[in-house]
């Protein structure tokens, strides 16, 4: 991983609609970046599609607030492959979600390798199909990596948090983690609630957990 490092801004890529943009260009703000090759049929369409349920879940705003950027690491793939995902997950959203405040891009090989490795996402091809991690990562404006998501869902309160995070130009620390712990996502209402179940039950166990451990080495002093 490479928190606080910056990903090459001048980069070139192709997006959906077949036009060449620079990272520069797209960048302004907390941006999501997720790695994916768009032929692959597993981990890669769950991630995104657990992205689509994830976004419109967010009390933050799309293309003000934050923005996504879906890169395939195969550069073979092509600028209708971007823009069939780009349809495919927007749909998936079932929200209004602007086109604008999701980018789904191609690109060279050496562009590709530049941008993966200046994060630390490291794959490689096996056959007809990539061996690669299931994650993802948030840079700030200016390009500086402050947290990588890993696994193939990423909750609302997560994903806030980073963006929150990168929009202030802090790095991940455990703090954030302690409290995504402590608060769920109440998607009826549209916010986050302090979860007393979780906390308590797990104040609980630790207070049991000292408990039996104070009884052990009770018990094995009295016996000295």
């Amino acid at each position: 991983m490479q928190l606080g490092e910056k990903i090459p801004l001048g980069l070139t890529f192709t997006d959906s609609n077949g036009q060449q943009v620079q990272l520069a260009d797209l960048i302004d703000r907390p941006t999501l970046i997720v790695p994916v090759f768009y032929n692959c049929r597993t981990v890669c369409n769950v991630l995104l599609g657990g992205l689509s349920s994830t976004l419109p879940k967010m009390r933050l705003t799309p293309g003000k607030d934050y923005q996504v950027i879906t890169l395939s690491f195969d550069p073979t793939e092509t600028v209708a492959m971007a823009a069939h995902s780009q349809r495919t997950f927007l749909t998936a959203t079932r929200t209004d979600f602007p086109p604008e405040a999701w980018h789904f891009l191609t690109g060279e090989q050496e562009n590709i390798l530049k941008l993966t490795d200046s994060a630390g996402y490291y794959f490689y091809q096996e056959g007809n199909d990539f061996v690669h991690p299931t994650a993802a990562f948030i840079v700030a404006a200016d390009g500086t990596i402050v947290r990588y998501l890993i696994g193939q869902s990423i909750p609302p309160i997560t994903l806030t948090m980073a963006i929150l995070e990168a929009a202030e130009g802090r790095i991940s620390t455990p703090i954030s983690k302690a409290l995504e712990f402590c608060f769920t996502y109440d998607a009826e209402n549209r916010r986050y609630v302090f979860n007393l179940l979780r906390v308590s039950g797990t104040v609980i166990l630790l207070t049991l957990g000292s408990f039996f451990l104070f009884l052990f080495f009770s018990g094995r002093k009295k016996k000295s």
